[in-house]
């Protein structure tokens, strides 16, 4: 899918522009014996307007096992998700992305590589947490990790982050480590693969799209096997 620079955006953001829009997808969460490894459905939205950071809006739902179809994790982010019926939010954050600089690579192609951007993020979420990030981006790919991480009283014990990005066959892949809950280095939380959404309104962009299309098609020919046999069932 083509991908058109917005006539409005800073140019600062021309680095981080390649985010721009809906992506929508699946992945895994998981962390040790804490939270059991499961499939999610997940939806990550980078919009502005007009000043110098971006907003990303992350949501994440556990899906209804009991409706949902098998994953094949190789599948295209759009196509996987189509296949999950969501149950219920697990998270969601609110992150802003600021530019502050650029650095060309430090080797001997330095001239024909693309410029390295420094981020600086600031993210909340409502279970409670509040957290700092440096990190970088370069070309389709951006790696950030928590400087600072402030939690509420009640909240879980949540001390560092990492994240990587990256735009792999048109889709955003993305991966999480935390320390939390008592750990102290970093482990594998969440994971996904998304597809860039044209228009977030489409019924065939929407969560389990698969799932009700084959009901319908199953309603249909179930319709149309009645229509068939009622003339023969009336003869006699």
């Amino acid at each position: 899918m083509a991908f058109t620079l917005p006539d409005d955006i800073a140019p600062e953001l021309y680095p981080l522009s390649w985010l721009i829009g809906t992506w929508r997808g699946y992945g895994i969460l998981t962390y040790g014996e804490t939270i059991p490894e499961q499939a999610v459905y997940q939806e990550m939205v980078f919009d502005h307007d007009g000043g110098p950071y971006l907003r990303q809006l992350t949501t994440i739902w556990t899906v209804d096992a009991t409706r949902s179809q098998d994953l094949d994790f190789e599948m295209p982010g759009l196509e996987g998700a189509a296949l999950l019926a969501p149950a219920r939010i697990w998270s969601t954050e609110t992150t802003y992305w600021r530019p502050v600089g650029q650095e060309q690579p430090d080797d001997d192609d330095a001239d024909t590589r693309t410029p390295i951007t420094s981020l600086e993020l600031v993210s909340a979420d409502p279970a409670g947490h509040v957290a700092v990030w440096e990190g970088w981006i370069q070309g389709p790919r951006a790696q950030v990790g928590s400087q600072a991480v402030g939690r509420t009283r009640t909240s879980a014990a949540l001390t560092e982050m990492t994240r990587m990005l990256g735009l792999v066959g048109g889709d955003l892949m993305w991966t999480q480590d935390m320390a939390a809950f008592g750990v102290e280095t970093p482990t594998t939380y969440a994971s996904g693969r998304l597809g860039r959404v044209e228009d977030p309104e489409d019924p065939a962009n929407q969560p389990g799209a698969a799932l009700a299309a084959g009901a319908a098609d199953e309603e249909g020919g179930a319709g149309r096997e009645d229509s068939q046999a009622g003339p023969e069932a009336g003869q006699g």
